[in-house]
C-alpha cells in the first residue's frame, strides 16, 4: 500500500504523474506522465524501480497526430520581402 499511497500523493501534488492503475489480475499496470523533459521521466521511474519493472513508451495525443498529419508550415524561404 505504501507504493499506492506515494503514487496518489504524486498525482495530487501536480507533478508529472497524471494517472496510475493496475490490472485486476496483478499482471501489470500503467502510469501516465506529462513532462517537458525525458530526464524528468527517468527521475520518477528511478524512484519506483525497486517496486516494479517498466516498459516505457512515449505516446502522442490525438491532437498531436492531427498536427503531424498536416505537415510542417509552408516555407517562406526564397520569398522576396515587399517594401
Amino acid at each position: 500500500m505504501v507504493m499506492l499511497d506515494e503514487a496518489k500523493k504524486e498525482i495530487q501534488s501536480g507533478g508529472g504523474l497524471k494517472d496510475f492503475g493496475v490490472c485486476v489480475d496483478g499482471s501489470g499496470g500503467y502510469s501516465i506522465y506529462e513532462v517537458t523533459k525525458e530526464t524528468d521521466v527517468f527521475d520518477s521511474l528511478n524512484k519506483w524501480k525497486s517496486h516494479v519493472d517498466f516498459d516505457v513508451r512515449q505516446v502522442l495525443t490525438a491532437q498531436q497526430l492531427i498536427d503531424t498529419r498536416k505537415g510542417p508550415p509552408p516555407s517562406t524561404e526564397g520569398e522576396i520581402a515587399k517594401q
